[in-house]
């Protein structure tokens, strides 16, 4: 299963819709924040099954604050994170995935592309695909499942 990950895209779709052309086909969008709409947007556009959380700019339009999915045996959390501080430490998020026995961990907001693994769980920051905090670096992630296991790239536009 091949899967798109962005963040943060605020309302601004052009870049998020170069990212999925260039991603190409996939069978799942997920959207860690920040314009919720925008995912859904994106998904109808795009033809693709989308899940998406609110962000801290999504007040205006409601949407689920995390999702817990299971993809191919792997539980895969999503959420936007600025209720964990992920700006200053992963430590919250850590324990919450913990809590929810999660193997995979995407999360947004703090607009910057990270990926680390920790006890056995990936936490995956695509980035943002609108507003970059790096010069000239927006950015997003596939994800993709094999049998052995799965790969995650996070590219830039």
């Amino acid at each position: 299963m091949r899967i798109g990950v962005l963040s943060d895209s605020h309302g601004k779709l052009k870049k998020a819709e170069e990212a999925l052309q260039r991603i190409g086909d996939i069978e799942l969008l997920l959207h860690a924040g920040d314009y919720y709409e925008d995912a859904l947007r994106l998904g109808k556009t795009f033809g693709v099954k989308v899940k998406g959380v609110a962000g801290n700019c999504d007040s205006y339009a409601p949407g689920p604050v995390e999702e817990l999915l299971e993809i191919d045996g792997y539980r895969i959390y999503l959420t936007h994170g600025h209720l964990f501080g992920v700006k200053q430490s992963l430590a919250r998020l850590y324990r919450r995935a913990e809590d929810l026995g999660a193997d995979i961990v995407i999360y947004g907001h703090t607009h910057v592309p990270h990926q680390e693994e920790k006890n056995g769980i990936l936490f995956l920051n695509p980035g943002s695909i609108a507003w970059q905090r790096l010069p000239g670096q927006y950015s997003f992630a596939v994800l993709e499942f094999h049998q052995s296991g799965y790969t995650v790239e996070t590219c830039e536009l």
